[in-house]
């Protein structure tokens, strides 16, 4: 009997434990993604006040260097166009067949925000891409920020965190994050090398992008609204009346 109490002592330690170290990591998440949200606002306002950066130029140059073949860098490119729809819209799905209907509005509410977010800072700040035109496709004729960037580091990103947050191999859970932050890098850097971006325009990707995971890591914390499925307030309700 002994045994099983000290068993019982432990199991519950154990778990205090780890949601202390995950209440520990979700706050640090939520102080990147605040941090990232800042810089992404200073560097709008840069951007939309015709701030110049020196290393804009350079780097754009430096990545133009490596479009020999252009093909290569618009598969790239196209990654992270109509494939990232289908895995946002699948993973919605999946998060509403698994009863996680509160975590499926959460991700549908930041997809639908980073990509109307872009189109608006863009709007905004009004700033003409380095080829002056926009994918051929008339009237997309700004480059700020790299909507493309700032979509694959979202969707992907999130399936990078539930990967980790799994019970999956550990080399898979490390892999899959590491994929998704190679895949943003070179995005962001075939859109330069297609002349359609500028460095900072990938700047601004990244940052929005790490503020949305961040965000969606604090809203899906241990005991977070978001983390709750559906039909558990009706359980703690029937569990309250029983008692």
């Amino acid at each position: 009997m002994s045994t099983i109490r000290a068993d019982a002592t432990s199991a519950r330690d154990n778990s205090a434990a780890e949601q202390a170290n995950s209440g520990q990591w979700s706050a640090a998440a939520l102080f990147i993604a605040v941090a990232a949200l800042v810089g992404f606002v200073l560097l709008t306002v840069a951007v939309a006040s015709h701030a110049v950066f020196p290393f804009d130029q350079p780097l754009l140059t430096f990545a133009r260097g490596f479009d020999g073949n252009p093909v290569i860098w618009q598969v790239v490119s196209e990654t992270a166009n109509i494939p990232l729809i289908v895995i946002g819209f699948g993973l919605i799905v999946w998060l509403l067949w698994k009863k996680r209907r509160r975590e499926a509005l959460l991700v549908f509410l930041m997809l639908a925000a980073v990509t109307a977010g872009s189109e608006g800072v863009k709007q905004l700040t009004l700033r003409p891409r380095p080829s002056g035109t926009g994918d051929g496709i008339p009237g997309v004729v700004y480059s700020y920020p790299s909507g493309h960037v700032l979509e694959v580091l979202t969707i992907l990103g999130i399936v990078a965190v539930r990967t980790w947050r799994s019970f999956r191999p550990f080399l898979l859970r490390l892999a899959v994050p590491i994929l998704v932050a190679f895949e943003a890098l070179l995005v962001g850097f075939g859109r330069m090398a297609l002349n359609a971006h500028y460095p900072t325009d990938v700047l601004a990707g990244l940052l929005g992008g790490i503020a949305a995971l961040g965000l969606y890591i604090w809203f899906t914390r241990p005991g977070a609204w978001a983390t709750k499925l559906a039909g558990d307030s009706h359980e703690a309700s029937a569990r309250a009346k029983a008692s």
